[in-house]
């Protein structure tokens, strides 16, 4: 597969799930984790609010190339098993 179809299936993600990144069980799942945060860095110095900080950028970054790469081969996959199904 080229760089650019790769690319272009990647980008269109956002898009894709846009639905379910507005849904009330989505939004209402994010303001409980970002309070759950707010409260456990009350208690942690500047270094430490950084560190933190640090390690769920590292997580994120890591979910989200996941994600990323799951959703190209759920593309892929699923247009290889239309191909099949298609000329059965």
């Amino acid at each position: 597969m080229t760089l650019e179809l790769e690319e272009c299936i990647k980008d269109a993600v956002e898009e894709s799930m846009k639905e379910y990144i507005q849904s009330n069980e989505y939004v209402q799942q994010k303001q409980q984790i970002n309070s759950m945060l707010q409260t456990f860095r009350t208690g942690l110095s500047d270094e430490q609010k950084q560190q933190l900080n640090t390690m769920l950028n590292a997580i994120s970054n890591c979910d989200s190339l996941f994600a990323s790469e799951a959703y190209l081969h759920g593309v892929v996959e699923g247009i290889a098993l239309r191909g099949k199904v298609v000329t059965e």
